[in-house]
């Protein structure tokens, strides 16, 4: 039989190791991101020609196209107005479902489709490195500006509406959402910087570290992932205080009580049973064991006689859920003395 309280443990552990491994995580590429120098576009061109590559740096600059095609532009589907370098069109259902005695607003994607070009990153000076997997770096989808949104109701019957109602499931309608990197957008980046072989600097994910394109500044990264690295401590330290109670109380349930044998007879000298043939030692009852002593305990709960002491100590050695009444198979959880006339 499944005890589920020691998988109630395991779970904790995992849980916790899980929070330490992010913890952990977290400190370390928050310490890569502190140490990470903060590049000027234009000084780019001081570095020696024998110079190619920059592990990993904090570089900031302005988002502009590489050239003035129209193919190296996004538009906007809906406004022309608006020009960008990465496009985000999400359409989603809005639907109310029924949790129990309440009715909650939930969203079903039905398409997330994503455009990009390959940008530039340029400093005042028009000095600039290229990007040309923008979607390669984490949070630059998060950093996109909403351009577009519009709901169009659901159009359904008024039988149809009442059996979705009915079955707690009720479609609203359709959400049309479109998001964009815009031209002259200000954005840090920070990543692995290579020159390439025509003498244009590039910025890549790291490759253990990743990359990231974001709106905010290079002290702004560093404080939010600060914040979320305390955190992140602060729930592994939680979770590992309650798996190191719960693994005590265990330890407690099943060492020091469940398991451990404590002598629940009473202290008295076993009786001594010669093998007698008189009549009236016959007629005493015996033992349902040994059929030979005299029985002198009666078990608890189920009330049945039928231990000597010597039986009576043999049984009790034994692991708690071996320690079955003989007669009824009941668990045994005292053994009271009876004096037979």
């Amino acid at each position: 039989m499944i005890d589920w309280t020691w998988l109630w443990l395991v779970g904790e552990i995992g849980i916790s190791y899980g929070f330490y491994r992010w913890w952990r995580s977290n400190d370390q590429f928050l310490a890569v991101l502190e140490l990470a120098p903060d590049i000027d576009i234009d000084d780019l061109k001081q570095f020696s020609s024998s110079r190619t590559f920059i592990d990993y740096a904090a570089i900031h600059g302005i988002v502009r196209t590489n050239d003035s095609k129209p193919s190296s532009v996004l538009t906007s589907q809906y406004l022309p107005h608006c020009l960008g370098v990465v496009r985000r069109v999400v359409l989603r259902e809005k639907k109310l479902e029924k949790f129990r005695d309440s009715w909650t607003e939930t969203y079903k994607t039905i398409s997330d489709v994503s455009h990009y070009i390959p940008f530039r990153l340029i400093s005042p000076s028009e000095n600039y490195i290229r990007i040309d997997q923008p979607l390669k770096f984490s949070s630059v989808v998060n950093q996109l500006q909403v351009t577009h949104v519009k709901f169009e109701p659901n159009t359904t019957s008024a039988m149809q509406k009442l059996v979705d109602t009915f079955i707690g499931d009720l479609s609203k309608g359709i959400e049309t959402r479109e998001e964009m990197l815009l031209v002259d957008s200000s954005l840090t980046g920070v990543g692995s910087l290579e020159k390439q072989s025509n003498g244009i600097w590039c910025l890549v994910p790291h490759k253990t570290w990743g990359g990231i394109l974001t709106r905010s500044s290079r002290a702004e990264i560093i404080s939010e992932y600060r914040d979320r690295s305390y955190y992140v401590r602060i729930f592994s330290i939680c979770f590992g205080i309650a798996t190191i109670g719960t693994a005590i109380y265990l330890i407690h349930k099943y060492y020091f009580t469940n398991r451990r044998q404590t002598n629940r007879l009473p202290n008295i000298l076993p009786v001594n049973n010669d093998h007698a043939t008189d009549d009236h030692t016959n007629a005493r009852l015996q033992c349902v064991i040994c059929l030979e002593n005299e029985i002198m305990y009666s078990l608890q709960p189920c009330s049945h006689l039928g231990l000597c002491h010597l039986c009576a100590q043999t049984l009790q050695a034994r692991n708690r859920g071996e320690e079955l009444c003989p007669l009824c198979r009941t668990p045994i959880q005292e053994y009271q003395r009876i004096f037979l006339p």
